[in-house]
């Protein structure tokens, strides 16, 4: 069966995944996101303000029914991942647990900066495994029922919705993806740690905005070398504990840039064209 999970079919062909940011509630750009093409879309959900009707409206704006007659596949493409509104720190299972029921395939968790807040992430998105599997550990404390809606998105049934939304690669099957972004000084310290404690990291994503704002540096993200060094620094770990890295791109310098450097998760920020796809495609197919 074809993945669901478009990330995690490009990152098991050993293939970039492209994506871009979008607000929640913002259709146009969405809409735009969809037809353009990109494998996935990082769906605001911090900074626009906890709102899940609006989330489930904009997760019909990424439906492509062209797509999906033509592919013959149920794959989302775009893949929707939301970052959630709670830093890990927090450690609010309902809000998450509330945003995986609507039917996205995937959590991006701001401020990962602890083996604690990583373990708590993870079993917040898991279901207790069936009896005798391999991957029963850590066990899940996600709610379980019925999910009409994440089913009904999903295009499967109840029993293999309950099978496959759980972690990749913790299960090799699961089609959830769940991202922790790096954006202090303490996350950055303790990412080797957190990556060899705690399974059910799907990828880390690089924050440099943030970052750069905790090492008293203002936002200055782009250019100042301090925060460059830690960006690198968090994906030499992620490559150490063959974790994709992800990181934000602006043109098409960026995307050689960071392709050769070896991060395997790209996001178009801010979606203005789909020229940073194009680029990408065509670098990435030789």
């Amino acid at each position: 069966m074809v993945r669901l999970n478009r990330v995690i079919d490009q990152l098991e062909k050993g293939e970039p995944a492209i994506g871009a940011w979008a607000n929640n509630g913002n259709l146009d750009d969405l809409a735009f996101i969809t037809d353009a093409g990109y494998d996935y879309v990082f769906i605001d959900n911090e900074h626009t303000g906890l709102d899940f009707p609006t989330l489930r409206l904009s997760l019909q704006a990424l439906l492509n029914r062209k797509r999906i007659l033509e592919t013959g596949s149920l794959q989302a493409h775009p893949t929707p991942i939301v970052r959630v509104t709670p830093n890990s720190r927090e450690q609010n299972q309902w809000a998450l647990k509330h945003t995986l029921d609507l039917g996205v395939y995937g959590l991006v968790i701001p401020v990962l900066d602890s083996v604690e807040a990583a373990q708590a992430a993870v079993v917040a998105c898991r279901y207790p495994q069936r009896r005798g599997a391999a991957d029963m550990e850590p066990k899940g404390e996600r709610g379980w029922h019925p999910h009409d809606v994440a089913v009904r998105y999903w295009g499967i049934s109840v029993e293999e919705y309950t099978d496959k939304a759980d972690l990749w690669p913790l299960d090799p099957e699961g089609e959830m993806l769940l991202i922790g972004i790096i954006e202090t000084v303490k996350g950055a310290k303790n990412l080797p740690d957190i990556l060899k404690n705690v399974k059910g990291i799907g990828a880390i994503m690089a924050g440099a905005g943030d970052l750069s704002v905790d090492m008293g540096l203002g936002g200055n993200a782009t250019t100042d070398p301090e925060v460059q060094e830690t960006i690198m620094e968090t994906l030499r770990v992620c490559k150490e504990y063959g974790v994709p890295c992800a990181t934000g791109v602006r043109n098409q310098e960026d995307v050689d840039r960071r392709l050769e450097q070896g991060f395997r998760i790209l996001t178009d920020m801010p979606v203005k064209s789909s020229a940073v796809l194009q680029h990408g495609r065509r670098v990435t197919s030789g």
